[in-house]
């Protein structure tokens, strides 16, 4: 049976547990900009049509959108980037198309 000190603690528990606010990193919280996905986007389709000079472009435009924003500099994602570009203007289109797909992933999924 509850006693007056447990049903309080339970009380006590409960507004606790509502209160309860999990720390999530401003990063993570905020979405990738809508230009920068759009012009990785846009860069895949250059890469697919063999237009490398446009889509390291594209690449480029997209690395300084997402540096702008609240996303670290120091983020996966920028490293992928890297990579992406370094297939593109290799002619490792194929590779280069996984390379914005990943991104486009870490973008979605927020681990930026």
């Amino acid at each position: 049976m509850f006693n007056s000190t447990s049903t309080t603690r339970l009380v006590g528990a409960l507004a606790a547990a509502n209160g309860y606010v999990p720390t999530v990193s401003a990063a993570a919280a905020e979405p990738a900009p809508a230009n920068a996905v759009a012009e990785l986007r846009k860069a895949r389709v250059e890469i697919y049509c063999g237009h490398n000079h446009q889509a390291v472009a594209g690449i480029r435009a997209a690395r300084r959108q997402l540096h702008a924003s609240s996303i670290a500099s120091s983020s996966p994602v920028f490293a992928t980037l890297d990579e992406a570009s370094w297939l593109t203007r290799h002619d490792q289109h194929v590779l280069a198309e996984h390379a914005l797909d990943k991104a486009l992933d870490q973008l979605a999924m927020g681990t930026h």
